[in-house]
């Protein structure tokens, strides 16, 4: 299988301190928060929810992304398990394709950022593209037969395409076609029956 796999908060699990960390630039700021706590999804891939929660100006958000972000997300440690089960998959000869919303607009080099973190990790993988905010649209362009992220709006628009789609989250979806595991050894599971099923 060709498996499409995005980095933040899917290979990583970070979205608890970047929330903590943009309250925290908010506050100095002197914005004035509310509902601060309740979950975050950058729906559109290009920071459009940090603006309206933190009420964050263009040059704000520029400056979080680009400063504050990338410094958690370069130093974000694997979720548990993550690092072993995309390496055995590729062992296994599914081909790895990581897709990231990470872009040009608010990093000098989203390619090097993304690279240098996987190699640091020795996670390996067949390809890697950045500058994807419409991931339906970039999955089905590289005939991905399966895609992994933790934002529901990605996978819907995945799904979209009639790509399979699995979700990393404690919730349950409403939508019966969105596979939600919570752990990186059950999607290996998933994908070992997925195999049988073929």
């Amino acid at each position: 299988m060709r498996i499409g796999i995005d980095i933040d908060n899917t290979i990583t699990e970070v979205q608890e301190e970047l929330n903590n960390a943009a309250y925290e630039y908010a506050i100095k700021l002197g914005k004035n928060i509310k509902n601060a706590e309740n979950p975050f999804e950058d729906i559109k891939n290009n920071g459009d929810t940090y603006k309206k929660k933190f009420q964050f100006s263009y040059e704000e958000l520029r400056y979080f992304l680009k400063n504050i972000q990338e410094e958690i997300t370069n130093k974000a440690e694997p979720r548990t398990n993550s690092v072993e089960t995309i390496n055995r998959l590729r062992k296994e000869g599914h081909k790895i394709i990581i897709i990231t919303a990470r872009d040009s607009e608010f990093h000098d080099d989203p390619y090097f950022l993304s690279k240098n973190w996987l190699n640091k990790n020795n996670i390996k993988y067949d390809k890697l593209i950045v500058n994807a905010r419409e991931k339906g649209t970039v999955c089905k362009n590289e005939n991905i037969d399966l895609f992994i992220d933790d934002q529901l709006n990605n996978c819907l628009d995945v799904l979209k395409e009639g790509i399979k789609v699995i979700r990393i989250s404690n919730e349950n979806c409403t939508n019966k076609d969105i596979v939600d595991l919570n752990n990186w050894t059950k999607i290996y599971e998933y994908i070992g029956e997925l195999n049988e099923t073929k």
